[in-house]
């Protein structure tokens, strides 16, 4: 198989195995909230927590450059680059959620020796009118992405030293899929994986450093992860008990968050 059909069967398999974690329109019909509802409060960095591996991974990369901007794609409220905003001179947060990025602003004030700047869109939209930094980094935005090499290459044409993308191994909805069999009688898929998206930038001729360990970290409240699994699973509140008491039972599936770390080759 030639490189440009393989690329081309990954990038198609790739979009057709997203579409299949699209919840029924019968599901949706009778769901009380919406199952994409969320408090950006909640996604408030945890600066009290030691680092976890994409942070490091950062830190790394950005003391190769005494320029030390960097950009983040789906930048949220900071999670991942508001703790070590002591080490970054300038950062560009990109989101598609206004209220996010309301909310990184605010926490960014704690960091008053750090030039931050914010705009509201999506990557390929707003990604014309960027310009080149020393790390691009992207936490958890890959699976909600259908054209994955236009964004690995976006990402990494406005890279100076390299990109940072961290993921969970498998969709980040994979962990509940007990719970939709259980509650819906529903199976739900289990690609695409992280090993595509690997694949992907061998492809683009990247072969990233791969570390696994913990996720970014936020303030964890039992009370809110019931909430959240009831309405990601379409219930209503009168399910909360069940839906605790199978959490308690270990139903939900792990999914181990990976960190790839790519270099930008000198030209």
């Amino acid at each position: 198989m030639s490189d440009d059909v393989a690329r081309k069967a990954l990038a198609q398999r790739w979009s057709s195995q997203l579409g299949e974690w699209a919840i029924p329109e019968e599901i949706l019909a009778q769901a009380p909230e919406s199952p994409w509802a969320f408090d950006p409060n909640a996604f408030r960095p945890l600066r009290e927590a030691s680092l976890n591996q994409t942070q490091v991974a950062l830190m790394n990369l950005l003391n190769r450059s005494p320029y030390r901007s960097v950009l983040d794609v789906g930048a949220g409220a900071g999670a991942a680059v508001l703790p070590i905003g002591s080490s970054i001179r300038s950062l560009l947060a990109l989101d598609q959620n206004a209220m996010m990025l309301e909310v990184l602003a605010l926490e960014s004030e704690a960091t008053p020796e750090m030039l931050v700047e914010t705009r509201v869109g999506d990557f390929f939209s707003l990604e014309p009118e960027l310009g080149r930094f020393d790390v691009v980094t992207s936490q958890n935005v890959i699976y909600n992405i259908p054209d994955l090499f236009g964004f690995l290459e976006g990402l990494l044409a406005h890279a100076e030293v390299g990109v940072v993308l961290e993921m969970t191994l498998h969709h980040p909805h994979y962990g509940l899929n007990l719970l939709w069999e259980e509650f819906h009688q529903l199976q739900r898929p289990t690609n695409p994986t992280a090993t595509d998206v690997i694949e992907a930038l061998e492809m683009l001729g990247v072969t990233p450093k791969v570390a696994i360990g913990p996720g970014l970290r936020r303030s964890f409240d039992p009370a809110q992860q019931i909430i959240s699994t009831r309405r990601r699973l379409c219930l209503g509140s009168s399910e909360d008990r069940a839906i605790q008491l199978a959490i308690q039972a270990g139903h939900l599936l792990s999914n181990p968050t990976l960190t790839l770390i790519c270099e930008v080759a000198d030209e």
